[in-house]
C-alpha cells in the first residue's frame, strides 16, 4: 500500500498499507427513538454514520510521522452503531459515479467488528503498524494495495462485507517482518483467489405498510482479485460463470419490466422466489495503472429492479441478503448486509365532523362519517365528548354518537378512528349555550316550632300534641315548677306540612297530678308559641280553672292560617 501525505506533497511507498477510516454521523437524531443499538449500514444510510480518510501523527520507529493511517467511526446517534461484521469500504463506491478528480480517492478498507458508543467516536488503526506496535485500537485493513491512501476523502458505504474464505486470513494476527504478517496474508489471498463481494441497497429504507409500496433495489457485485507483474502467480483470479442471488421474500413481488437484467426466477415452495443472475468478473491488471493516486478498476457488475411489498403491519424487518457463488457449488461465498425496511402504518383519516353546537340538556349528534381508510378496510369509533382524555363511548362499527351536555361547555370533542391496522383521530369545536332557568315546580312546606308555657299554680301538668288528620307529628309535656313562669317552656320540636294540610294542636291540663297541695280551685294560663324559621312567633293562650274541667283541653283544629 502506498501513504499519501496530507499536503499531497510527499509520497511514500511503503512495504505495508495504511488508511485511516473515519464514520461521521450526521447531527440529527433518528426520527422514531431507538432503544436498541443500531447496525453500521443503516446508520450509514440514515445520514447518523460516515466514514472519512485521515491524518494522524505517531512515532513509527525512531521517526515522527504524520500518515493516514486511522479510521475514525464518530457516532452522533443517541444508541450505539455496531459493526457486526467486516465491512468492505470502497474508494470511489460503484454506487456512485466516477470522481472528476481521480486522485480524491483513497485505498478500499476493511473494516473489524467493533461497537461505537452513542455520541462518541472511535478511530481504527492500519492493521500493520497495530501489529508492529506502532498503534494501538482496532484495525483496519487494506484491499487495495498499489493505491495511495489520501486524508480527506469520504467513504460511501454501499453494505459490501468480506468474502467468507478471507476472514480466517485477517483474524490470523501475526507479524514477523514486512513480508510476513496478516496485511500481506490479505494481499496475496487477493492475488491468489477470485474475491468478489456484493452489495445491496437500499441499506435502510421507511415504507408505508400498505400494499404496494415500491423499493428500488440495487445488487453490486465486484472481483477485489488482482493481476500484477508477479511471474510467479500464475493462478486464474477470473470468474467466469459464478452467480449473483437475491431472494424475494413469500408475499413480496416483483414489478413488471424492472428488472435492469432479467434473471433466471426459481420458486421456492414457501412462495419465495430466488433470482439468480450469471456473470463473468475477471481480475484488474494493475500494471496498467497510470498513476499510483489513481483506485484500481475493478469490474464489476450492477442489477436493479423494483419490489412491491404486500400488506405489513408496522415495525422493523430485514430484507433477505444477496449473495455471490463465484464456483457455483450452490454455497455463498460472500453475502451483502441486510437492508433494514421501518414499516409505518399512516392508518384511517379521522373526521369528527361538526362544529357542534346546542343548549345543555339537550342531545348533540356527532357524526364522524366522513372518515376513511386509504385501503377501503372497516373503521371503529370511539368517542371523547369533552376531550379530557376519558373515551365516553366503546369501539364501536358507528360513526355516529348521542352526547348530551348538562352544563354549558366551550371546547372540543374527539373521535378516534381504527382501520385495524392503525388509528388516528380528530378535534370538532363544540359549543354549548347556558339554558334559561324555568319554574317546572314549585313545593313550599310551613314549618314552626312548636312550644307550650305555663303559668299559676306549681306542680300542675299540661300537655302538647301536634296532629295532622290521625297523624302525630309533635308532643312536649310540661310540668309548672317554682319560679318564673317565663322562664319554663316545653317544645315539640319544629313540625312542618305542605300547604293545604290540616294542622291542629291539642293541650291537656292534669291538676289532680299535683302531689304537693292538690289546689282545688285558682286559674292557670297557658301559652302556645309558634317559633318561625326567619324568627318571628305567634301565641295563643288559654286558661284552664281548676274548678271547671270543661277548661281542662285546649284544642286548636285548624293552626295553618298562622303560617300565611
Amino acid at each position: 500500500m502506498k501513504e499519501f501525505s496530507a499536503t499531497d506533497a510527499i509520497t511514500v511507498l511503503l512495504a505495508g498499507a495504511v488508511v485511516l477510516s473515519s464514520l461521521a454521523f450526521a447531527s440529527r437524531p433518528p426520527e422514531a427513538q431507538d432503544t436498541e443499538p443500531m447496525g453500521f449500514w443503516e446508520a450509514a444510510a440514515r445520514g447518523l454514520a460516515s466514514v472519512t480518510q485521515v491524518d494522524h501523527t505517531f512515532q513509527r520507529g525512531d521517526t515522527t510521522v504524520t500518515l493516514p493511517v486511522g479510521i475514525r467511526v464518530e457516532n452522533a446517534a443517541t444508541v450505539p452503531v455496531v459493526v457486526p461484521e467486516e465491512a468492505v469500504l470502497m474508494s470511489p463506491h460503484p454506487s456512485g459515479p466516477p470522481p472528476e478528480d481521480r486522485t480524491n480517492t483513497t485505498q478500499d478498507a476493511v473494516l473489524t467488528t467493533q461497537t461505537i458508543p452513542a455520541g462518541e467516536s472511535l478511530t481504527y488503526f492500519y492493521g500493520q503498524d497495530v501489529l508492529r506496535g506502532d498503534l494501538s485500537g482496532p484495525p483496519w485493513w487494506c484491499a487495495e494495495e498499489f493505491q495511495f491512501s489520501r486524508a480527506g476523502v469520504r467513504f460511501s458505504v454501499g453494505g459490501e462485507t468480506l468474502p467468507f474464505a478471507i476472514r480466517p486470513v485477517l483474524s490470523n494476527l501475526h507479524y514477523e517482518g514486512e513480508d510476513s504478517n496478516t496485511q500481506a496474508d490479505f494481499w496475496t489471498y487477493l492475488e491468489l483467489n477470485p474475491s468478489v463481494v456484493v452489495g445491496k441497497e437500499p441499506l435502510w429504507a421507511r415504507i408505508d405498510g400498505a400494499a404496494g409500496q415500491r423499493i428500488a433495489v440495487t445488487i453490486r457485485a465486484t472481483n477485489l482479485a488482482i493481476y500484477t507483474t508477479n511471474d510467479d502467480v500464475t493462478a486464474d483470479v477470473n470468474v467466469t460463470g459464478g452467480t449473483i442471488e437475491d431472494l424475494v421474500p413469500a408475499g413480496w413481488s416483483v414489478e413488471e419490466g424492472s428488472f435492469s437484467t432479467p434473471p433466471s426466477i426459481i420458486d421456492r415452495p414457501d412462495g419465495s422466489q430466488i433470482l439468480r443472475w450469471t456473470v463473468d468478473l475477471p481480475a484488474a491488471f494493475v500494471a496498467e495503472l497510470p498513476d499510483p493516486r489513481y483506485p484500481v478498476d475493478y469490474v464489476r457488475r450492477t442489477f436493479g429492479y423494483v419490489l412491491v411489498s404486500p400488506d405489513l403491519e408496522a415495525g422493523r424487518l430485514e430484507l433477505p441478503r444477496a449473495t455471490s457463488d463465484m464456483d457455483r457449488d450452490g454455497i455463498a461465498d460472500a453475502h451483502s448486509a441486510p437492508p433494514v425496511v421501518e414499516v409505518t402504518v399512516s392508518g384511517p383519516v379521522a373526521d369528527a365532523g361538526g362544529p357542534y353546537a346546542g343548549v345543555e340538556g339537550s342531545a348533540i349528534d356527532l357524526n364522524a362519517s366522513k372518515s376513511s381508510s386509504p385501503e377501503g378496510r372497516p373503521l371503529q369509533f370511539r368517542w371523547d365528548f369533552t376531550d379530557d382524555g376519558a373515551y365516553d363511548t366503546e369501539w364501536s362499527s358507528s360513526p355516529t354518537a348521542e352526547a348530551r351536555y348538562t352544563d354549558d361547555f366551550v371546547g372540543f370533542a374527539r373521535v378516534e378512528v381504527s382501520d385495524g391496522r392503525g388509528s388516528n383521530a380528530a378535534l370538532a369545536a363544540v359549543k354549548i349555550t347556558n339554558l334559561p332557568p324555568e319554574i317546572l315546580g314549585l313545593q313550599v312546606r310551613m314549618e314552626a316550632e312548636f312550644r307550650i308555657a305555663a303559668s299559676g299554680e306549681r306542680w300542675h301538668d299540661v300537655a302538647l300534641v301536634v296532629t295532622s288528620g290521625e297523624e302525630v307529628l309533635g308532643e312536649a309535656r310540661l310540668t309548672r315548677e317554682a319560679g318564673a313562669p317565663s322562664t319554663q317552656s316545653a317544645s315539640a320540636g319544629v313540625i312542618g306540612v305542605e300547604p293545604g294540610i290540616p294542622l291542629s294542636a291539642t293541650v291537656v291540663y292534669s291538676p289532680i297530678d299535683d302531689p304537693v297541695n292538690g289546689q282545688t280551685n285558682g286559674d292557670n294560663p297557658a301559652q302556645l308559641i309558634l317559633v318561625f324559621a326567619d324568627g318571628s312567633w305567634e301565641k295563643l293562650e288559654h286558661n284552664f280553672n281548676v274548678q271547671h274541667p270543661s277548661t281542662w283541653t285546649w284544642t286548636m283544629q285548624d293552626l295553618s292560617p298562622l303560617f300565611a
